[in-house]
């Protein structure tokens, strides 16, 4: 299956206005164990119980760590794994850290994200899924390529050979994203050259599509 012939689907998403909802309670666990997130999300929630974020909500933010805490909300609404959450937010400070000084690295290379993840390994549930999120929200680039977003979903759709054009990462597994994840972003920019649309626009269209398209001869 070739991407191209979607091309006029892909460019009218309204990649931007994709929204989620979470509830205060799915973060009340959290709340208990970092103080400081409870005053956080009394200025996110206010006095509602259900927030909606959509991309651009995320984009929008100025302050760092807002913008961290509302990427995960968006991209695990229903909350993460485990004590996955309040072990990435243990070390906020280091991500912080390190996050920042990319941003204020005019041209990032290859050699500073093998730096970045390997810092990440270290950090328990802060997995490819996850920090190429916060990559994607606070548009870094590597190699002047777009970061975007990577989870399970476009891994396994990829293993499945469904587009031609993405062939060459037949071979990306979970297990592999970290040293795979530059490709991804290069050859995904590239294909949005062609199709004259962002890179992020396809993968919205990988993830909300790609596994629920049957080829038809």
């Amino acid at each position: 299956m070739n991407i191209a012939n979607y091309k006029i689907l892909i460019s009218a998403l309204p990649v931007r206005k994709q929204s989620f909802n979470t509830k205060r309670t799915t973060w009340i666990k959290a709340e208990k164990e970092i103080l400081w997130l409870n005053q956080l999300n009394d200025n996110l929630f206010g006095n509602k119980s259900t927030l909606i974020i959509s991309r651009q909500d995320i984009f929008d933010t100025t302050d760092l760590r807002e913008t961290l805490i509302k990427s995960v909300y968006w991209g695990y609404p229903r909350g993460m794994r485990g004590n996955h959450f309040v072990n990435i937010l243990k070390h906020i400070d280091l991500i912080e850290n390190r996050l920042e000084k990319l941003k204020q690295n005019k041209r990032p290379t290859a050699e500073d994200f093998n730096n970045l993840t390997t810092i990440f390994e270290g950090i328990t549930g802060l997995g490819i899924s996850t920090y190429s999120k916060l990559l994607y929200f606070l548009r870094l680039k590597f190699n002047d390529n777009p970061c975007l977003i990577l989870d399970q979903r476009l891994i396994n759709l990829f293993a499945n050979k469904t587009f031609s054009d993405f062939h060459q990462l037949s071979g990306l597994r979970y297990g592999n994203a970290d040293n795979r994840y530059l490709d991804y972003i290069q050859l995904t920019n590239q294909i949005s050259k062609k199709l004259e649309t962002k890179g992020e626009n396809i993968e919205q269209f990988l993830f909300i599509f790609g596994n629920n398209l049957k080829n038809q001869k």
